[in-house]
């Protein structure tokens, strides 16, 4: 936490049709805070769009312009500011027309698990929560 930072690149995430559009709302974190089932304390990706385009392995991919580690795990987690938008296959949203049309609540994060990273994840999670987009109460 306290050495020096990655620089800012693009970078893609694969994830779900319903990851990929509260990412653009609320960004993006690891699944082990969010009870998504991973056990991975960090966002992974890959530096090409074209990785996951030639794999098809993931129907939603997220671009993200942001601070990004070498190889596949990139970040802790990730900022809605740091999303540009959504590839759906060969066709890309901005952040800001996908973030629109969601009406879902947003993920609440829990304890995390039980690691020794648990007390500055939870530290970290209030970080995250801050930087979520301020949507209007229908």
């Amino acid at each position: 936490m306290k050495g020096p930072f990655p620089s800012a690149r693009a970078w893609f995430h694969g994830t779900t049709e319903r990851a990929a559009q509260l990412a653009c709302v609320q960004g993006i974190a690891p699944g082990c805070w969010i009870g998504a089932g991973s056990e991975c304390c960090a966002v992974l990706g890959h530096d090409s769009l074209r990785d996951f385009l030639q794999k098809r392995e993931h129907l939603w991919i997220v671009e993200i312009f942001g601070a990004a580690l070498d190889g596949d795990v990139k970040a802790w987690w990730v900022p809605p500011s740091d999303i540009r938008g959504v590839w759906r296959l060969d066709s890309f949203s901005p952040r800001d027309q996908v973030a629109a049309v969601v009406r879902e609540s947003l993920t609440q994060p829990g304890p995390g698990c039980a690691c020794p990273l648990s007390k500055i994840c939870l530290q970290q999670q209030a970080l995250w929560r801050r930087t979520w987009a301020i949507r209007e109460r229908g």
